[in-house]
């Protein structure tokens, strides 16, 4: 019986986005920047053929009034493509407004992009270091989730994404790197975008 309690609480947990198993931090130096806004158009040279096969509702609900996202600019001091691979680990990003780290929100794509290709521990074989020995990586941001509350639903623990617009009511959004395994992992300081756009390395 308890443990049926134990693992009922572990299914709410990862189905609100928390995981309850610890998140070691690791030092990167992680900055994060606005760099501009892409659309169908010209996505491709940042994501490859990630949003190929998306059509445009997806843009709708998610985009601009044109459909467009925000593309960001994602900078370490350390080369976390070589520390999921040492770790055997993969790695996303973890997206949350500042304001209310714990909340659901469907606020940005959580995969890495560099020149066109999606990283994950597999792909190796890719330029590391910019011109200033920083780590660069690239990532896509939504504006908006302009779904029906029963699109939002998430679940079966009437766990509810928030709707949200940043070009009509902007926010600070926080981004992390995660490097999750079954049992543990492994996370970056949170870098904090704010409402205009500009890069801070700030926890948020």
């Amino acid at each position: 019986m308890a443990t049926g309690r134990i693992l009922i609480v572990l299914a709410a947990a990862l189905s609100g986005g928390c995981i309850l198993f610890i998140h070691q931090p690791i030092r990167s130096g992680l900055t994060a920047s606005v760099v501009g806004i892409v659309g169908k158009d010209d996505i491709h040279e940042i994501a490859g053929n990630y949003f190929a096969n998306y059509h445009e509702p997806f843009w709708i609900k998610y985009g601009k009034h044109r459909g467009q996202f925000l593309h960001v600019r994602l900078s370490t001091s350390k080369d976390l493509g070589l520390f999921s691979d040492r770790k055997h680990l993969g790695i996303y990003i973890r997206w949350r407004f500042c304001d209310n780290t714990r909340q659901e929100v469907h606020l940005g794509i959580p995969q890495v992009f560099i020149n066109g290709r999606e990283v994950d521990r597999l792909h190796r074989n890719f330029p590391r270091q910019d011109g200033t020995g920083r780590f660069v990586y690239n990532a896509i941001l939504r504006i908006r989730d302009h779904r029906s509350e029963e699109e939002r639903l998430i679940g079966a623990f009437d766990v509810v994404a928030e709707a949200f617009d940043l070009e009509r009511e902007p926010r600070d959004v926080c981004v992390e790197f995660r490097f999750p395994s079954k049992l543990h992992g492994y996370r970056t300081r949170a870098a904090r975008i704010p409402k205009r756009g500009d890069s801070s390395g700030t926890r948020c």
